[in-house]
């Protein structure tokens, strides 16, 4: 789903290239001054979520929040990889035509990736990626809508981890799960970004497993999230989970609590709130 521009017009040439095309030209660059092998398969692999979650003080636009989300493994060439991914988000809330209905699909949150990732060793992968975001109120006005389009560098660190345990283990690992990203958002100008000043931002996370004992794993998740804005003002978004995670073969079943201490940026902000959820992973 593509955002549609704040008036009928041509994008501004200054703005340069897409997004899209910016990461297609870096990818190419990549695999031309790096050893890839003959061989190029498309795996057809996929990752993704599937959950649902509810704030404990509930009003109107606080509610009941629903997730989907997927990450296609589209091309492989030995340890470099092209993904697509998708994700939504919808709020069930109070409508404006119907005040009645509580269980209505208010508004919607989406996220369209295209990354290409190189795979150092076996717990270590270096990711360049764009995202394209976009929130739309269902039955409002498009001046309610806002978007954004970035593009980032990442790593992520995933160590081995011992999915069993027969007794009660104390930090199975014992070293977390790790992501960081450094983005800019670009193109500029209102097709591109709206709602928004971001010039650049820092976002990452931490998921350390406490406890594990059998299929089941007790855990803390931490995620930051800083952003600069283009007028030298800065804002950020802080989220905590706890969790508990029962872990089988094709993924994870989990339910959390989760607490937003902070929460300063303009993107749909929900500073203070506390809810609990469920997630399917796979």
């Amino acid at each position: 789903m593509s955002a549609e521009p704040a008036r009928s017009r041509k994008p501004d040439r200054r703005t340069g290239p897409s997004a899209a095309s910016f990461l297609l030209s870096i990818a190419l660059l990549l695999a031309s001054v790096a050893r890839v092998p003959a061989s190029v398969s498309f795996p057809m692999q996929t990752e993704g979520v599937l959950g649902a979650w509810s704030f404990f003080e509930q009003d109107e636009e606080h509610f009941i929040y629903g997730e989907i989300g997927a990450k296609i493994r589209v091309l492989s060439a030995g340890d470099f990889s092209w993904r697509l991914g998708m994700d939504i988000t919808t709020f069930m809330g109070k409508n404006r035509l119907h005040p009645d209905m509580k269980f209505n699909i208010y508004h919607a949150h989406w996220n369209l990736k295209i990354q290409f990732d190189y795979r150092i060793r076996s717990d270590l992968l270096l990711l360049l990626y764009s995202d394209h975001e976009c929130y739309h109120n269902i039955d409002t006005p498009d001046s309610t809508s806002q978007y954004l389009n970035n593009i980032k560098l990442g790593a992520e660190y995933q160590p081995d981890r011992i999915d069993f345990q027969p007794r009660p283990t104390i930090a199975p690992g014992p070293w977390p799960d790790a992501w960081i990203a450094l983005g800019i958002y670009r193109p500029k100008g209102e097709s591109f970004q709206k709602g928004h000043d971001f010039d650049w931002s820092i976002q990452l996370g931490v998921d350390q497993p406490l406890v594990g004992w059998r299929s089941y794993l007790f855990g803390l998740r931490y995620e930051p999230s800083f952003y600069f804005h283009m007028d030298g003002d800065a804002s950020s978004r802080h989220l905590l989970e706890t969790y508990v995670s029962c872990v089988a073969s094709a993924g994870s079943f989990e339910a959390y609590l989760a607490w937003v201490p902070r929460d300063t940026q303009p993107m749909r902000p929900i500073d203070g709130r506390a809810y609990w959820g469920i997630r399917f992973n796979w």
